[in-house]
């Protein structure tokens, strides 16, 4: 994810999919850089009320604009409008983390009713499905919604055909939880 840039220093790969992983960079980026605190704390009221500045305000308006231009500049042309239309570094993140959880949530969805509706085709081989099912398991994992090796196990049984009926009679039967591997090498020597 990272090289170096041409004008010096590490430069980091544009935000596209991976949120966490960006935001990890930034983070570690802008705490180096003591710029953090533009992502972390809100602008400060001035304290006078007339028009000459206020020295703490305008050192916060220069380290957020120092803060944000590198986050703007970090992302897909895609998400451009995203971090442009704010004007603070806080908001920039708070919307690139909104619009990232909302897009994961559908995504998690999707996955959850992949599983759910799991079916083993018929030349598809157990392996194979096996695998799928346990694909699916590992995006739900990294988008943070395990799902545990029980219900994998399960929702492999319940995606088998009429033919293995009697296998998987048995093993819903059993006293202990099933988990995939079992259930696996079960179906393979049937």
């Amino acid at each position: 994810m990272t090289d170096h840039g041409r004008y010096g220093g590490l430069r980091f790969a544009q935000l596209d999919d991976d949120y966490n992983l960006w935001a990890a960079y930034h983070l570690a980026r802008l705490k180096k850089e003591r710029l953090w605190a533009a992502v972390v704390t809100d602008r400060p009221p001035s304290s006078s009320d007339d028009k000459k500045s206020d020295p703490v305000v305008d050192a916060w308006d220069a380290m957020n604009e120092v803060a944000l231009a590198p986050i703007q500049l970090s992302v897909k042309p895609v998400h451009l409008n995203t971090v442009t239309s704010v004007d603070t570094a806080n908001k920039a993140f708070d919307a690139l983390k909104v619009m990232f959880e909302a897009r994961d949530n559908a995504q998690q969805l999707w996955l959850m009713n992949v599983l759910s509706s799991l079916k083993k085709g018929g030349d598809e081989n157990i392996t194979k499905f096996a695998s799928g099912a346990k694909m699916i398991r590992d995006e739900l994992t990294m988008l943070g919604n395990p799902v545990n090796d029980n219900t994998l196990a399960l929702r492999v049984l319940a995606g088998i055909p009429a033919e293995y009926g009697m296998l998987r009679t048995v093993l819903e039967k059993n006293d202990t939880k099933v988990v995939i591997l079992d259930v696996t090498a079960k179906l393979l020597q049937f």
